[in-house]
């Protein structure tokens, strides 16, 4: 994926988690990757009294098909962060990354 088709899809990653009214999330940092199919960035949450870190990683589903592009996006969360062991958190998380992925899918082709 070209650098623009990246950029544009960790823009529409932040619009997507700020759609979120139930956990609050706050982008931190983007991780630099050598993998042009691949990018991460690094993103702090509350929900429910828990604040935590993680890191959405977002890779090329289809690298073959030039046509349209699919990004799948994943949580990764340090086994050393106070919420590692709230399931509930990370399950919220998951979820929300869920329908963040269907968003950038809806918008990251047009145009």
């Amino acid at each position: 994926m070209t650098d623009e088709k990246k950029q544009q899809a960790i823009k529409l990653l932040k619009q997507g988690l700020e759609t979120v009214e139930e956990r609050e999330y706050t982008e931190i940092a983007e991780v630099p990757t050598e993998d042009e199919n691949r990018f991460e960035v690094k993103y702090s949450f509350v929900h429910d009294g828990i604040e935590g870190i993680f890191t959405v990683i977002g890779e090329r589903a289809n690298a073959n098909d030039e046509e349209e592009l699919k990004i799948n996006l994943l949580s990764e969360f340090a086994d050393d962060s106070l919420h590692y062991d709230s399931a509930t958190a990370k399950e919220q998380v998951d979820n929300d990354l869920i329908n963040v992925e269907e968003y950038l899918h809806r918008h990251i082709n047009e145009g």
